[in-house]
């Protein structure tokens, strides 16, 4: 029998995230079956359970795949920025352009995990890790903006930064569902002139 390279595997494996991918968003994550997910990928169950070990698996792999690598992806690209309100400003551009460039897709995933979150906690403890990976990211970014005098010194930045991802998952979920009524360009601005107005010291 002729040895399954790794590319080979890798190429099945997102075969099954692609596919899944598909059917969660077409018809449920509670309605669809691992079976579905086979035949959609072109391998049989079997073959399947050899990635994933079931359907919470995968959706499990895709919120990482697809959603979890936004706090590397911020500090990536805001780490040669020196000035906080630089790096809070670029925080605020890049989900913006998420919005405008990524595929729709991803929004709605977020609404597929949600959901399921309700009634499984594996899917909720990956959701969790999310958000704390995101409000870490920034907390820190206004905690050195504080230190340096930059931001008020009576600011709380995990209570700022926690309510910054929500404002973001939010916006991200009624864009999934509506994107022709937001106008993103303008909440950018509002929500800078939001956080300026509680961050900026001589506005205290």
């Amino acid at each position: 029998m002729p040895k399954v390279t790794e590319t080979h595997k890798r190429r099945r494996r997102q075969a099954i995230l692609d596919a899944a991918e598909q059917i969660f968003l077409g018809k449920g994550y509670q309605s669809t079956t691992v079976d579905d997910i086979a035949v959609r990928s072109g391998l049989s169950v079997g073959a399947l359970y050899r990635y994933f070990s079931g359907k919470s698996d995968i959706l499990l792999t895709l919120m990482e795949d697809r959603l979890g690598r936004t706090p590397d992806l911020l500090e990536r690209l805001t780490a040669d920025a020196h000035d906080p309100w630089e790096q809070i400003g670029r925080c605020v551009d890049i989900f913006v352009l998420a919005l405008r460039v990524r595929h729709p897709s991803t929004g709605r995933l977020l609404i597929v995990a949600w959901g399921e979150a309700l009634q499984d906690s594996t899917v909720r403890d990956g959701l969790l890790r999310r958000f704390t990976g995101l409000v870490d990211y920034i907390r820190t970014v206004i905690q050195r903006g504080i230190a340096s005098g930059k931001f008020r010194r009576d600011a709380d930045a995990k209570v700022l930064a926690s309510l910054l991802v929500c404002l973001a998952d939010g916006v991200t979920l009624y864009w999934s569902a509506n994107s022709s009524s937001l106008e993103l360009q303008r909440i950018r601005t509002t929500v800078m002139s939001m956080v300026r107005a509680y961050l900026s010291p001589e506005l205290a």
